[in-house]
């Protein structure tokens, strides 16, 4: 059929919120959160299975439901409604003169963006969050302000060789672009010991006189700003800018008509681990990979109206870390579970899907247990009911057929009913982590599948490819599920698409520097080049102390694939060396064992190989190296006896 006679898809964009179902329990409890006095001292915490549904809750929370009421409306009329009512009101009946718009931003940390910029990174990650909080903000006409996070970001940028105009105007909003350049032009002038005194009148000069005046209250003074300055950028600050961020925050909201409440969502919290690290990282080493966070989240005062929440697809383990520990009375947990029939019924209703028995074919075929409808699997089929002839009657599935199957045999069928060229486009962009539409039309010319905007505004209307927006630019990316799907398929068409498309990304990559990304399409063409080039390029970057660069390649290291003990030992090895530099000795020692554990099972399978000895004795001689470092001689003597 030609792309102009196709439907858009009730389940894509926006659209989709409008046929959000069965959560109004979950809105009551957010509604609550911004317009209860006093806030909740409590961080929400929905989780739940894959395609469930999270990430379009947190959306429509964003999109509908930021709005703090009237007192009197709140207390009379919205919290004595039903749930039902509840959402009705607030995102269909409520005008505009009964509540204030709450600034708030959404944090995607499963959103893969190529280059410096991630989401999860400690560094870039904190400044795209920072960002997006002062642009939400103005948007509303708030202006809020982080003057001592920013000036130790501008320290850290200039003693990593990093400063320049491009860098500030390309890291922070640009109502700050020219407090910033008198902090750096500070910095050039002023002698290491008066930066503290210049940059604290900066301050008095930039910030209102309430803000002030509250800075000064907590404490500050010009020994703050010597202390970051005393701090070593990649042992010690880079590691306390969370909490910066956390009380520049705090302070914000004591701003002169500062907001009564700011929300942050953070949604994919489980993407900071791959899937088997979820279930073999043990201790500090599993709690290592989302320590900025756990951090920046426990120094948020949530009492003055910081709203905080989160979306993962496991309950967090934070109160059992040693560093920065949440208590679990600090958490307020939901589950977001499957849809029941009726509101699979109602979902369906709202997506005008008038016939009956079609609408019991849809339900059957999404079932996943007995009474029990996958959101994912209800957002697909009717996605192929909109664009298959009206009399078209889903078959109906054995409860038994696995959810896997199930995703795989509707997305099939929905690409059979578009053009080949969209079909193609789809398998070739599930090799990206990430893309938007300039990667869709690079790709496009070298597979040579359809580039116009048409073709590609009908691909990323499809329920499995969700949309986020970064620094203005719309990116997409594809559900998890579909990408492993097409991956692990035997099909000769789709593996041949994959090889071309991973082909040619590695090229792109590398041309525009972005050796991390490359690494990741040079691995999924020949698994054991990208390990090596891995390891290799992450030495390289430790020896010369590019920390940054090591970061974007643990960053990638979540999704290498590694399939021999040998090369697993190799990259544990290397962790271990990068947190041993940085100090961060229990992930180090964990890393190192892993290692040690590695060759050791690579040594039951090649009993004589030597390269394998000799790296299983490296890394013995590093764990030894370490544990006599911390003064755990009898540890340490065994390791090295053992080497």
């Amino acid at each position: 059929m030609s792309i102009n006679n196709r439907q858009r898809s009730i389940t894509e964009g926006n659209r989709a919120l409008e046929l959000f179902t069965n959560r109004e329990g979950l809105v009551r409890v957010f509604a609550t959160y911004i317009n209860d006095d006093p806030s909740p001292e409590k961080i929400l915490f929905f989780h739940g299975d894959g395609g469930n549904g999270k990430s379009l809750l947190l959306k429509f929370l964003l999109t509908k439901c930021c709005k703090r009421f009237l007192w009197h409306i709140w207390q009379e009329e919205l919290k004595p409604k039903t749930d039902v009512e509840l959402v009705e009101y607030m995102t269909q009946k409520a005008e505009d003169g009964n509540f204030t718009k709450v600034p708030a931003v959404l944090h995607d940390f499963g959103l893969r963006l190529p280059g410096e910029e991630q989401p999860q990174d400690l560094f870039y990650g904190l400044l795209m969050l920072r960002r997006n909080i002062a642009s939400k903000a103005q948007e509303l006409g708030y202006r809020l302000r982080f003057p001592l996070y920013d000036f130790a970001c501008v320290w850290y940028l200039k003693q990593k060789g990093k400063l320049s105009a491009e860098k500030l105007k390309e890291l922070f909003p640009q109502e700050e672009i020219d407090f910033l350049v008198e902090i750096v032009n500070a910095l050039s002038e002023t002698s290491w010991g008066a930066i503290g005194k210049a940059v604290l009148g900066l301050f008095s000069k930039h910030l209102g006189e309430q803000l002030l005046l509250y800075l000064q209250q907590r404490g500050l003074e010009q020994e703050d700003v010597q202390e970051i300055q005393k701090m070593d950028v990649d042992r010690e600050l880079i590691f306390e800018l969370p909490k910066l961020l956390a009380q520049g925050l705090n302070a914000a909201k004591f701003q002169p008509n500062a907001p009564k409440r700011i929300v942050l969502f953070f949604d994919t919290h489980e993407a900071f681990w791959n899937v088997e690290e979820r279930s073999v990282l043990q201790g500090e080493r599993y709690f290592a990979e989302d320590e900025w966070f756990r951090y920046f989240l426990a120094e948020l005062e949530l009492s003055s109206g910081i709203v905080t929440v989160v979306a993962g697809r496991e309950l967090p383990k934070w109160h059992q870390s040693h560093n920065f520990p949440i208590p679990q009375d600090y958490l307020d947990t939901h589950s977001v579970y499957h849809l029941s029939l009726t509101d699979a019924n109602k979902y369906l209703q709202l997506a005008a899907i008038k016939d009956v028995t079609q609408r019991q074919s849809i339900i059957n075929y999404s079932l996943v247990a007995s009474g029990q409808v996958h959101p994912f699997l209800l957002a697909l089929c009717t996605d192929v009911v909109l664009l298959s002839v009206p009399s078209q009657v889903l078959p109906k599935f054995n409860l038994t057929t696995s959810f896997q199957e199930k995703a795989f045999q509707l997305i099939d069928r929905l690409l059979s009913y578009v053009e080949r060229k969209i079909a193609y486009a789809v398998h070739a962009l599930s090799a990206c982590r990430a893309f938007n539409f300039s990667i869709y039309e690079h790709l496009g010319q070298k597979l040579r599948f359809d580039t116009t905007k048409p073709a590609f505004d009908i691909l990323t209307e499809f329920s499995f490819v969700w949309e986020v927006q970064q620094r203005g630019q719309n990116w997409y990316r594809i559900h998890d599920l579909v990408r492993r799907l097409d991956y692990e398929s035997n099909r000769e068409d789709i593996k041949g698409i994959h090889w071309e498309a991973h082909t040619e990304l590695e090229t792109y990559y590398r041309q525009i520097g972005e050796v991390a990304e490359a690494i990741y399409h040079a691995n999924r063409l020949d698994w054991q080049r990208g390990v090596d080039e891995w390891v290799k390029t992450f030495n390289e970057a430790l020896e010369q102390s590019h920390y940054e660069q090591c970061r974007s390649l643990l960053e990638v290291r979540n999704e290498l694939i590694v399939q021999s003990n040998f090369q697993l030992g190799r990259v544990s090895c290397a962790e271990g060396d990068y947190f041993a530099i940085l100090s961060q000795h229990e992930q180090a020692e964990q890393e190192y064992l892993e290692a040690i554990f590695a060759y050791e099972q690579q040594l039951h399978i090649s009993p004589d190989d030597t390269d394998t000895y000799n790296n299983k004795g490296n890394a013995l001689q590093s764990l030894a190296d370490l544990q006599s470092s911390l003064s755990q001689h009898t540890q340490a003597l065994s390791s090295y006896e053992q080497a």
